[in-house]
């Protein structure tokens, strides 16, 4: 079996574990990164945690991400 080598492992692909690969790939597009996630969705706490009746009618501009194209 061959060894994989990575520059960067992100750990969670929630909020914060997208954001950082998305801006490893904007502003390191030389460096190698692997996302380790445990659940098989996507979203972290936000995928996680689902309320009914609850969402947000605001932009949400903390969570959201500046690179995304729809809210640019």
């Amino acid at each position: 079996m061959a060894e994989e080598y990575f520059d960067v492992i992100i750990v969670g692909a929630g909020l914060s574990g997208i954001g950082t690969a998305w801006h490893l790939q904007d502003k390191c597009p030389d460096k190698r990164y692997l996302i380790l996630e445990g659940r098989e969705s996507m979203g972290g706490t936000w995928d996680l945690f689902r309320y009914p009746g609850i969402r947000s009618d605001s932009d949400m501009y903390t969570l959201g991400y500046n690179f995304n194209a729809e809210y640019g």
